[in-house]
């Protein structure tokens, strides 16, 4: 029988990073045995729905919020409305009858092989690393305990393997049984300030049901969150350079403190 895997999530991206992370999704390997289906929450941003393709289910969510793409500032009221949005691309994989839920940002750029990796790891819940160029040097959409402590592993997360990880966040494959046992982006009411976001909420409650976390690193996606990551992208593309490269001193000197 073929397993169902529901690749979901909230939408609200530029027109033109949505249009590059659709190209990336068309030339995406889906091993045999497996079927994918497309969803997304169009979040506030009608200009992107004439670009959507290969979407089996679209639900417009039209109330607005306030976040700052480029600066990447969340205030309170757009991480609560993450939880609602993530929340409802689970309850249509629920509903559905997926044997996963593989959510993937709008903004990333997957590796062609992401998919194979994600699921020859076996893992109830498993990522795939992203890179990300901020204005401080490099980071990644994982960590190892509280609100984003790496414990020193930049180093070691750009070597290509599968790691166990305390959180992570924007590109996650798990299964069915995972949600089933309650595990989801409901806010925690009683942590507030101490984390960040959404997906700190998904990875304490995974814990707390006895889940393990890891990310894979074979297939390292890309992180188009703002113009100039685009432009950097659109150049990098033409040159071919290889991001891992771009982000490997980076990362280095992370590690060193530097």
């Amino acid at each position: 029988m073929m397993k169902r895997i529901l690749l979901c999530a909230p939408l609200r991206r530029d027109p033109k990073i949505f249009d590059e992370y659709q190209d990336a999704l068309d030339e995406l390997i889906i091993p045999e045995g497996f079927t994918v289906d497309r969803f997304y929450v169009v979040n506030d941003c009608p200009e992107v729905i004439p670009h959507i393709r290969d979407a089996a289910y679209i639900v417009h969510d039209s109330a607005p919020d306030e976040i700052q793409v480029q600066e990447h500032v969340w205030p309170g009221s757009t991480v609560w409305k993450m939880t609602q949005l993530r929340n409802m691309t689970i309850q249509f994989m629920l509903a559905g009858g997926y044997d996963y839920w593989f959510s993937v940002d709008t903004d990333e750029i997957l590796n062609r092989h992401t998919l194979e990796w994600l699921l020859a790891a076996n893992k109830d819940i498993v990522g795939e690393i992203l890179w990300t160029d901020g204005p401080d040097g490099p980071w990644c959409n994982c960590w190892m305990y509280d609100d984003g402590d790496t414990d020193k592993r930049w180093g070691t997360w750009l070597e290509p393997g599968l790691y166990q990880v305390g959180g992570m966040g924007g590109l996650i494959l798990a299964k069915r049984r995972v949600f089933e046992a309650g595990v989801g982006y409901a806010a925690i009411p009683n942590i507030r300030k101490a984390l960040r976001g959404e997906d700190r909420f998904f990875c304490v409650r995974a814990a707390c049901a006895g889940f393990d976390l890891w990310i894979d690193t074979h297939c390292p996606a890309i992180h188009l969150f703002g113009e100039r990551e685009y432009k950097d992208y659109i150049k990098m593309k033409a040159e071919g350079t290889q991001h891992a490269e771009r982000v490997q001193e980076g990362a280095a000197d992370h590690d060193r403190g530097v």
